[in-house]
């Protein structure tokens, strides 16, 4: 009786799925399908709607009627991405929490497993499986109007497997918070580990509120102080490969910046918060790093100018 009364009182939803979607109605349905398709059941879904202008509002509210576990919010306005991540990171009341895209899919045990990662290791903060990639081919990009760098044909085939490889990269995290901080900057790929399980009270507390190049990475060394990062070694997960990482650096940091110097410089709000939150000594400990990193941005910051100068003078010549 106790159990039923129990039952019947605790209404909350053991984990909470949150999908931010702007304009999503190219891949949107066969995201909600690979979440209701997961064999655990008791889950909910955040779907908040950046007030896109596709048919993304009538593909939601569809499942909505299909599924009661479906919580459907349009934004009266474009709040921006990464706030529209947050937003249904606040509506969780699940225990366990996790981000699905709008563009990925799942295996059907993915949150089953990472779930069982979770509840038997009180010191994982967050577990993720092994993934692939997929995309579209480059003429239905290009027709649907899918924002990315289109590269020249003689450095795609290069950019494109160190863009997979970089996408893949979820390997585990365990140690001292010193030892896991250097492991972790060494390769954090394209922050695929975003896309795990997590508690949901413990991506609350580590999540950064105002958005800058490379916050995924501050977000991460946030949640290391608490515990380790754990890789299931199946693939249960496939990304889209030609998402918001591809868009190139210069629109990411105007977008998030916002600012000239924030574009011309896009790391340097992330080594102030890292100067901040997890020291000097840290910083000097990993110097070579940080040095990488920085060099790195202006290197992608000057392919991206010339890309920018070549595609303007090409269209303004045909």
């Amino acid at each position: 009786i106790i159990f039923i009364i129990f039952l019947i009182l605790n209404t909350a939803p053991f984990i909470s799925i949150g999908i931010p979607v702007f304009n999503g109605e190219k891949y949107l349905k066969i995201a909600i399908e690979s979440v209701l398709q997961q064999n655990f059941l008791d889950f909910e879904i955040i779907i908040s709607d950046n007030a896109s202008t596709d048919d993304t509002e009538l593909i939601c509210k569809k499942y909505q009627n299909q599924d009661k576990r479906i919580r459907y919010i349009k934004q009266e306005k474009n709040i921006g991405a990464y706030s529209n991540f947050y937003f249904v990171l606040t509506q969780a009341s699940g225990k366990y929490f996790m981000w699905a895209a709008a563009d990925d899919f799942w295996e059907t045990d993915f949150i089953l497993k990472n779930l069982k990662v979770l509840s038997s290791n009180s010191n994982i903060v967050c577990s993720i499986s092994k993934l692939d990639t997929y995309t579209f081919t480059d003429d239905l990009i290009q027709k649907e109007k899918i924002k990315t760098v289109q590269y020249p044909s003689f450095a795609k085939n290069f950019i494109n497997i160190r863009r997979q490889k970089m996408i893949k990269v979820t390997f585990p995290v365990y140690g001292k918070f010193e030892k896991k901080i250097r492991k972790f900057l060494m390769n954090p790929g394209s922050n695929s580990r975003f896309y795990g399980l997590y508690r949901t009270s413990q991506i609350k507390e580590c999540f950064i509120k105002k958005p800058f190049i490379a916050v995924e990475n501050a977000i991460f060394l946030n949640l290391l102080r608490l515990g380790d990062l754990h890789e299931i070694d199946e693939v249960l997960y496939h990304r889209f490969e030609s998402g918001w990482s591809t868009y190139g650096i210069i629109n990411m940091a105007k977008n998030i910046h916002g600012t000239f110097l924030g574009v011309l410089f896009p790391y340097y709000p992330f080594n102030s918060w890292c100067l901040q939150n997890i020291g000097l000594k840290n910083i000097i400990r990993n110097f070579d790093i940080f040095t990488r990193l920085n060099i790195g941005g202006f290197i992608f910051l000057g392919i991206d100018l010339i890309l920018k100068i070549k595609n303007k003078f090409y269209h303004t010549n045909n």
